[in-house]
């Protein structure tokens, strides 16, 4: 009895089967596991750009606290000033200063002499008495020391110590404290903006294992010490803390599910920043991606029993072109375009990728182009406004609204004569130097820059939305101004061999504010009686000398150092107003 012959078309079957499923599943694998490590690499760079960015904010405070107190050693240093001016712009100093309260002197041996604070403040408790040997030896070989974080009051402070030399020859030590307690509210807001989507928490960790910065925090909680928590009982145990400026990532599981968990160092505090990312979320793509992987592969093999030899083939080469171009997006290259023209799931998924190329690409260019807007418009505009046209809330139409405005108009004192006896090449370099300090007071105060009239700056304050503060903020800018200019005179004597003096003048009331012009060219600005009372105000007043109206005095809370200047008659008004002179 013959045996049952197996036909042609079946053995030719079965051997387009093992050679469509070889290729394929090979294909499949290497594609599985290049996204796998792309996206794996992909949620580390998300981590570590975090952690770059936290160095790179803890950084900058700390430079930045630095910086400020090279500036009051440089004015301790200044032997041309009395210690009563010396004493008084240290004072400034500290008042305008957004991180420093006070300023610790030591000497050399490292005994407490003194504290520079603002005027009714008390000398802060936490305060050490002596700078100890270890402190005092490491400032030697460094610039800048800062020890552990302090707890005080709810808030975290961080010590910073510089050297004070003078001519080389060390003097002794400044030492202050700068409030780290925000910059949980700034972790929240970058992981908010940029990561809400990756990672789920971060925090930092000092040498003694306190928790000192928090992207959860709303208040500091009592207990911080993560020492005995079990996310560092498994660090422990398995010895996963990282070395000076070395970056580490596992899996770590808990009551609360799994995570990925990223370690990096903040080398010069020695931080440790730890970020969480649920496990699910960061490789959410990789398993949609498998189950694809998977039906795709189902349906090519049944491709291949029907079809045979012809789809196997064809199916190899789009597949490594897809596997490319997964490559080529793991690598940032959002130009690149896989050239797939089939009409099957691969041709999808190529269009997919495609499609996903062009989208990066075009929001590559769009942040960019964004970051460019900001910054060309933060030269104009306050930050708000800048923002509020970012954001679309801005009205940018022709037209205004009626809105209660505070206006300031800082001119230069008999600028004619200093005019002609300098060459307009220096009389624009001075003036440019000049209007940069009061354009950054003027933002320092929430004011807006209306516009520069030739040697003369009109600022609006209460816009764009109205504020009950706007007089007060603009009381506050005169002053500075007029502060400011025992600083730069001095300067500009060397420089130049002259001293500017400003009149300054500030009245409130209801104008018309909005965007005058036309449609291709317009510009936002205030018009109305309040506009003209404080131009004309504003040339009855003497050099270095503030002059408000009656509406300003009345909207003041705090009236110190103010008082009655007179009643006059502007030129064009038919009635005299209230004027008062703000004493700096």
């Amino acid at each position: 009895m013959s045996k049952k012959r197996i036909g042609i078309r079946f053995r030719l079957i079965a051997v387009m089967i093992l050679l469509t499923i070889v290729p394929l599943t090979v294909t499949g694998y290497f594609l599985a596991k290049i996204n796998e490590e792309s996206i794996k690499i992909q949620a580390k760079e998300y981590q570590l750009a975090l952690s770059e960015q936290l160095t790179e904010i803890s950084h900058n405070l700390v430079d930045e606290t630095r910086a400020e107190l090279v500036e009051i050693k440089m004015l301790l240093n200044d032997r041309k000033l009395s210690t009563e001016h010396t004493i008084r712009l240290v004072g400034y100093k500290i008042s305008t200063s957004g991180r420093i309260d006070f300023v610790n002197i030591y000497n050399t041996e490292g005994a407490f002499v003194d504290t520079l604070l603002l005027q009714g403040n008390e000398q802060p408790v936490f305060s050490p008495e002596t700078l100890n040997s270890a402190t005092r030896q490491k400032l030697k070989a460094q610039y800048c020391f800062t020890g552990s974080v302090i707890s005080h009051n709810s808030r975290l402070l961080l010590p910073i110590c510089v050297p004070w030399k003078s001519e080389e020859q060390l003097q002794g030590y400044l030492w202050t404290t700068v409030n780290i307690t925000p910059l949980s509210l700034k972790l929240n807001r970058i992981i908010h903006d940029r990561f809400s989507s990756t990672i789920h928490s971060a925090y930092l960790v000092d040498e003694n294992f306190d928790t000192i910065v928090h992207s959860g925090w709303k208040e500091i909680p009592e207990h911080r010490n993560v020492k005995e928590s079990p996310l560092f009982q498994n660090i422990f145990r398995n010895s996963l803390l990282p070395k000076k400026g070395v970056g580490i990532s596992f899996d770590h599981e808990d009551s609360q599910g799994e995570w990925l968990i990223n370690l990096n160092t903040i080398p010069r505090f020695n931080w440790l920043v730890v970020a969480l990312q649920e496990k699910s979320r960061a490789y959410k793509t990789l398993y949609d991606m498998q189950k694809k992987i998977v039906l795709v592969g189902s349906i090519f093999i049944l491709a291949a029993i029907l079809l045979g030899s012809f789809l196997g083939g064809r199916m190899s080469r789009p597949i490594l072109k897809v596997a490319h171009g997964a490559r080529e997006l793991a690598a940032e290259n959002f130009s690149h375009r896989i050239d797939v023209k089939n009409a099957d799931e691969i041709g999808e998924m190529a269009r997919a990728f495609n499609f996903l190329g062009q989208s990066l690409e075009e929001y590559d260019a769009r942040i960019k182009k964004e970051v460019a807007i900001r910054s060309d418009l933060s030269r104009y505009l306050t930050p708000e406004l800048v923002e509020s046209i970012m954001q679309r809330r801005a009205n940018l139409n022709l037209g205004g609204r009626r809105q209660q405005v505070t206006i300031l108009f800082a001119d230069v004192v008999s600028f004619t004569p200093l005019a002609e006896s300098l060459p307009s090449e220096r009389i624009v370099s001075l003036l440019n130097e000049l209007f940069t300090i009061l354009t950054g007071i003027i933002f320092r105060n929430r004011g807006m820059i209306d516009k520069f009239i030739g040697d003369c700056v009109m600022a609006l304050f209460g816009v764009p939305d109205p504020h009950p503060e706007a007089p007060a903020r603009a009381v506050q800018t005169a002053r500075e101004m007029i502060r400011w200019l025992d600083v730069g005179n001095k300067k500009w004597q060397k420089e130049y061999k002259l001293s500017l003096q400003l009149a300054i003048s500030i009245h409130c009331g209801e104008v018309i504010i909005g965007n005058v012009g036309s449609e291709k060219r317009m510009e936002f600005t205030a018009i109305g009686d309040v506009v003209n009372t404080a131009a004309r105000l504003e040339k009855i007043a003497q050099a270095n000398q503030v002059l408000i109206t009656g509406s300003v005095w009345n909207e003041l809370k705090n009236r110190d150092n103010i008082k009655p200047f007179g009643r006059f008659e502007l030129r064009g008004k038919n009635r005299e107003i209230d004027v008062f002179e703000v004493l700096t």
